[in-house]
């Protein structure tokens, strides 16, 4: 019964965080089908609930010590830097979209860092967290669906 268990525990905690290994990981744990559905769309649905809300708290918080800051009202502001990561968020911003990042969020780009941009740049959108779950159920039903055929044809 707790080697049941860790298992469960083991695949959901790593669809949290790393969603597209998680339903090799059930198979290989020896889930059926639609357990491996369950507990990936489960974990991954709480990692977007996790860090999403962890992720509008953390950028209000910045923004709210920023503009507090004593320095702010007495200098001009300071020329931004543009780092390597500053870049590639900026350009998945642009590129893709609200869309395109709740495509790839939970499987191509993992669930914390999809889940930090959507919260800093689309947190006022009222869709954004809903299709962020809804693309997670998908991304669920498609790669066990994928690992399940491959196992059956192998």
């Amino acid at each position: 019964m707790s080697t049941i268990i860790a298992k469960i525990l083991s695949v959901f905690f790593l669809s949290t965080v790393k969603f597209m290994w998680a339903p090799g990981t059930a198979l290989v744990s020896g889930f059926s089908f639609f357990e491996t559905i369950l507990i990936t769309t489960v974990g991954g649905m709480t990692g977007i609930t996790f860090f999403y809300f962890f992720g509008m708290w953390a950028i209000e918080k910045i923004e709210g010590i920023k503009s507090r800051s004593k320095f702010s009202r007495f200098q001009n502001s300071p020329k931004k830097v543009f780092t390597k990561k500053n870049r590639r968020i900026i350009k998945i911003k642009v590129s893709f979209g609200l869309i395109g990042l709740i495509i790839i969020t939970p499987a191509l780009l993992s669930i914390p860092i999809g889940c930090v941009v959507a919260a800093k740049f689309y947190r006022h959108n009222k869709l954004t967290y809903p299709l962020l779950l809804l693309s997670t159920f998908i991304w669920s039903l498609f790669l066990t669906t994928i690992v399940f055929y491959i196992k059956s044809n192998w």
